[in-house]
């Protein structure tokens, strides 16, 4: 079986990908296809969020088991049977960017076709790590006004950083919930 899903990114009219996937992929294959399919870095961590009607987030999909399944144990298939219609898939979780996608329902599988596919295809992908604003609607992209471009900034790493001030994976994840 075939699943179609509308990719697409809130209140950006400039892209969108139709994807026709099949049925048995799990999170995690579908997320590698994302990521080949729009030249992102598939080592960066990643989230799937199944949305409710009113796109509030209620379950988490991780590389691990944050307690509703890790992303290579839940399939398509088994989130379709319960009720799937909104995913969104955050690729970028220091910046909360997100793609929508949509389930559109079962589609025929083609004879001599090697799946999943881009059915269809609209704009430029997102950069992965843009520190642009791509939510834009007109074809325009904006900088944050409070954005430093100066390229000379000096970002070294800092080796006597105290252990505390590390990023905490699983406290970015709780804040999702």
């Amino acid at each position: 079986m075939i699943y179609s899903f509308i990719i697409g990114i809130k209140n950006n009219r400039n892209f969108m990908r139709e994807y026709h996937v099949p049925s048995k992929y799990s999170l995690f294959d579908f997320k590698r296809f994302i990521v080949s399919e729009l030249d992102f870095d598939d080592s960066q961590q990643s989230l799937f969020f199944l949305l409710d009607r009113d796109e509030r987030k209620i379950k988490s999909y991780s590389l691990f088991d944050m307690g509703h399944g890790a992303m290579d144990m839940v399939t398509l298939e088994e989130l379709n049977s319960n009720g799937m219609e909104k995913l969104l898939y955050t690729f970028d979780l220091f910046n909360d960017r997100s793609l929508d996608i949509e389930f559109q329902g079962e589609t025929d599988e083609l004879p001599r076709v090697s799946y999943p596919v881009v059915a269809q295809s609209k704009g430029d992908a997102p950069g992965q790590f843009s520190e642009k604003v791509d939510d834009n609607i007109n074809g325009h992209i904006h900088v944050n006004k409070d954005e430093n471009l100066d390229e000379d900034d000096d970002d070294d790493y800092d080796k006597d950083k105290d252990d505390d001030d590390l990023f905490d994976y699983n406290e970015l994840i709780e804040n999702y919930l």
